[in-house]
This record gives C-alpha cells, sequence and structure tokens, in this order.
C-alpha cells in the first residue's frame, strides 16, 4: 500500500465509499478546480492501491460563461487521463431568466447534465468541503432560512429531479474537512489546478462571504467552522424530525396525492399546518413557499368565505380551495379561445390533438358494431347522434351557460348548475371539452351527452345483437352516428 492512500483524505474519501457507495457507479463532478482536482486525485490513487474497484467517471460540465471554459475542459481531459480515469465533457447552455441568478441556473443545469451522464445505480461525488457547508449557512442565515435552509448541505442525497429508476445519489465525501488541508494536499502531491476568475469577483454573495467575512470569524474564533457545522447538524436533526410529524399529519389529511381536507387540517395548530403545508409542496415537486405565501393559503383554508374559491400562485404551481380541500395543482394556460371547427359532409375519422396536454380527441363515424371498439381505462367514450342536416361540429372549451337536457335530468339545467352538481372544481370547468353540433351543445366530456343527441341505437346497455349492425340501413338513416374518444381523460 502506498503512502498517498493513508493520508488523511484519502482514509475519509475511502471510508465514506466503504459506507456508502457499495458497488454503484462513481461519477466525479470534476470542474478542475482545486477540490474537485484533490478529489480525483484521491479516488485515482484509491484505485491504484486496487482499494477500489467501482467504474469511474470524470465529468466535466462547461458551463460557457467564461473565455477559458474551453481551455478548462481541455485541461480537466488531460488530468483525468493521466490518471487513467474514463472522462466525458457535456457543454450546457445557459439562458438568463427573471427571477434566477445566473449561479443557481448553472447549478441547475450542471445537475441536470450530470443526471444524464449517469448511469443507474450511481453516485455524484462533488468537491464540497466544510468551509463551502459554512459559506452555505450564513447565505442561508442571511435569508432568513428555517431549519430546513440551515441544514445546508447533507452528506449524502437522492439526485434531486432524477427520475426515482435511476436510483442516483449526490455525496459529497469531503464535507468535514477544511479547504486549507485540501490545498495542502494539493501542495503535498503538486497538482494543479484551474482558477475560476469569478471566485474573486466579491459582488457574489458567497464569494463576499469566502473573502471578507469568514477570514474575520476565522481569526475571532479559529474553530468557527466546525461549529457552524455543528448547528447545521442540529438543525438537519430538527428537520427530520419535523418531516417525521409532517408525514403523520400527511397521512391523517391528505385525501389524494394532490389534495388536503380543510376539515382535518382545521385541528392542527398553526405551526402544524405551516409544517404540513411545506411538506405536501415538497413532495408534490413544488418549489418552497415563503413566509408570507403560507399565510396567505392559511388564510385562504380558514378565513374566506364558504362560497369564495380562493386561488394562490406560487411559482409554477397553484394551491386552490375547492369543496373542503386544498388542491396542489399546476398554472394552466388560458384555452378558453381554443375552438376548432370540422365540416360533417366529409367527415369519417379525425385525430385532434386538444391544447395543453389534455390529450387527443378521436372522431370516427360509426357503420356497424366493429367500429365501436373495446372499453379502455384511459380513455371516455360516448357515441352521438347527429342529424344529417347538421353542417358543422366544434370543439372547445368556452360557453355561453346554455339550457342543457342530460338522460338522468328530468328537466333543462343552467350548463353551469350542472356542472356544480358533478363536482367539478371550478379551475376544471374550462378544461372540459364541449361537443357543439351547429351551435347547439351535445355533449360535455366527460360527463354527460345531452338528450338530444343520445345514441339509442348504440347504448352500452344493450347486447351487440341488438345494435343497429346493418351498413346500408345506417346510411339510409337521416342521423350520422359519431363515435367522440377522449383519450388520456
Amino acid at each position: 500500500m502506498t503512502e498517498d492512500v493513508l493520508h488523511p483524505i484519502c482514509q475519509q474519501i475511502l471510508n465514506f465509499c466503504q459506507q456508502h457507495l457499495g458497488n454503484k457507479n462513481l461519477t466525479l463532478a470534476y470542474s478542475g478546480g482545486v477540490d474537485s482536482q484533490v478529489l480525483l486525485h484521491a479516488v485515482a490513487q484509491l484505485r491504484k492501491a486496487e482499494l477500489l474497484t467501482n467504474k469511474i467517471n470524470a465529468v466535466h460540465i462547461n458551463h460557457g460563461l467564461s473565455v477559458n471554459a474551453s481551455k478548462w475542459a481541455s485541461f480537466c481531459q488531460q488530468q483525468a487521463k493521466q490518471l487513467s480515469i474514463s472522462y466525458t465533457s457535456i457543454t450546457v447552455d445557459i439562458n438568463k431568466q427573471s427571477q434566477q441568478s445566473l449561479e443557481a441556473l448553472a447549478r441547475d443545469a450542471r445537475y441536470k447534465a450530470l443526471n444524464q451522464a449517469c448511469s443507474n445505480d450511481s453516485v455524484i461525488f462533488t468537491g464540497h468541503h466544510l468551509d463551502d457547508q459554512v459559506e452555505t449557512f450564513l447565505l442561508a442565515l442571511k435569508r432568513g432560512a428555517g431549519v430546513q435552509g440551515l441544514s445546508a448541505m447533507q452528506t449524502i442525497r437522492p439526485l434531486a429531479n432524477s427520475e426515482p429508476e435511476k436510483n442516483i445519489q449526490l455525496a459529497r465525501p469531503l464535507l468535514n474537512i477544511n479547504r486549507e488541508d485540501i490545498e495542502q494536499y494539493a501542495r503535498e502531491h503538486d497538482l494543479q489546478w484551474v482558477e475560476d476568475d469569478s471566485n474573486s469577483d466579491v459582488r457574489f454573495d458567497r464569494n463576499f462571504i469566502r473573502a471578507q467575512i469568514l477570514p474575520l470569524l476565522k481569526q475571532r474564533w479559529p474553530a468557527i467552522n466546525q461549529t457552524i457545522a455543528r448547528s447545521a447538524q442540529h438543525c438537519e436533526q430538527a428537520q427530520h424530525l419535523l418531516e417525521q410529524l409532517a408525514i403523520v399529519d400527511l397521512q391523517n389529511c391528505q385525501l389524494s396525492s394532490d389534495s388536503l381536507s380543510i376539515a382535518k387540517m382545521a385541528s392542527l395548530s398553526t405551526d402544524r399546518f405551516n409544517n404540513l403545508l411545506r411538506h405536501f409542496i415538497r413532495v408534490n415537486g413544488g418549489l418552497m413557499p415563503s413566509k408570507q405565501q403560507v399565510a396567505q393559503v392559511y388564510n385562504a383554508c380558514f378565513e374566506a368565505a364558504d362560497d369564495k374559491n380562493p386561488h394562490i400562485s406560487l411559482h409554477q404551481y397553484s394551491l386552490r380551495r375547492f369543496a373542503d380541500a386544498l388542491y396542489f395543482t399546476p398554472n394552466y394556460a388560458d384555452i378558453s379561445q381554443w375552438q376548432l371547427t370540422l365540416s360533417l359532409a366529409p367527415l369519417v375519422n379525425e385525430v385532434i390533438e386538444l391544447p395543453d396536454g389534455l390529450g387527443q380527441l378521436t372522431l370516427q363515424r360509426v357503420i356497424n358494431n366493429t367500429d365501436l371498439g373495446t372499453s379502455d381505462t384511459d380513455k371516455f367514450s360516448t357515441i352521438i347522434a347527429i342529424p344529417r342536416s347538421s353542417e358543422q361540429l366544434s370543439i372547445g372549451f368556452k360557453h355561453d351557460n346554455p339550457k342543457c337536457w342530460p338522460t338522468y335530468r328530468d328537466k333543462r339545467r343552467p350548463l353551469k348548475k350542472l356542472l356544480q352538481e358533478h363536482g367539478v372544481a371550478t379551475w376544471l370547468r374550462n378544461r372540459l371539452p364541449f361537443i357543439f353540433i351547429d351551435n347547439e351543445l351535445a355533449a360535455v366530456l366527460p360527463l354527460f351527452t345531452c338528450r338530444e343527441f343520445i345514441c339509442k341505437e348504440f347504448t352500452s346497455s344493450e347486447s351487440k345483437d341488438n345494435k343497429l349492425a346493418n351498413k346500408q340501413l345506417i346510411e339510409q338513416e337521416q342521423t350520422l352516428y359519431l363515435k367522440i374518444t377522449w383519450l388520456n381523460v
């Protein structure tokens, strides 16, 4: 065994691998900076000594944000080759968007690329160290974060936004090692690394803390790194307890994967409600709301009038109250103006793509029983009878509240009332396809077909032997029979 692998940093990585890596593939997030350079070198020494036998791949992400980006990628390729480590370089395109910092965009693009580069059952190692942890804690403190944010970085966790079946974890084996020790390792082994000139720009908060705040803190309290890291661990433990409590409350209050019972949440204290709400949003993939937004949701649940259906838009999703439940929904596009009109004369078969991910509608002339097809759990089908004198069929999502006469009612009722009777949530009422024949409402999918357009010959309660099956007879009828199927309803 060489002297190199006895170095404390190599031993730290070896112990970490023995605890967490197993037989999984190892992906090194390799920027070429001193931290990832030391990580790459130490891993290479462990493999050379046959203490690490896993498949290893160093992945460099070229963000294209520096004029030196191509040089860094070439340097990383050369270093990996010298150490006999498999190497991959990925270039990402970062488009500046509102309300996101360049640092956040680069981070998101980096982890997305790493996820794509990883095979199933992989662990990604990053070079984050103790000073990074302290900086992250102070940044969270500056933002007024709670215990989740003050937990800073975890040693190992599932990779965010990765497909669960890929089973990819993000790990930081150097998280309890000081920057000074990492730089000392690099000097002892005559390592080269790249210096990102943006790291000295104190306009960035992290660089400001690193260059101007931490040196003062360390001068006053030399062990400040360790004490802040200990506070982060306490916050992480507190967050775990809050998550366990939220799981209990979620099991009691959950109506479905995306809805909660307001009546059951009413028995919770305000703090437990807030904790449950954040957990509910997190498990549904939403970004964490601010304290003010959480208060808005609380007011919507318990202080808004019963006949109101408040809606709070948060980032890319919404929280909506309806019928004593709180729902987590996307921010749907306005599709009220979408409409498609078809001539009935040549209509035989049509496949129509509905807007905003609502699936497809298929229109099929019914000539005989074989046209009926078979039932399918992800489809809704109805057959409407259309007078041959009719000229147009229209599909849309907007109506002027006409009076309708479904077969299950003894008289006509306004469409708005019928939608209420069916318990259709307010935000979904303009997302149901309305079928019009010559501007007269014929069906509301998937709820009902209006009495005037009911097809008696092809009702599902009749046997096939009794259904109209003679093609010639159908063609002589004064009625056009049209099967409408909504896929992925």
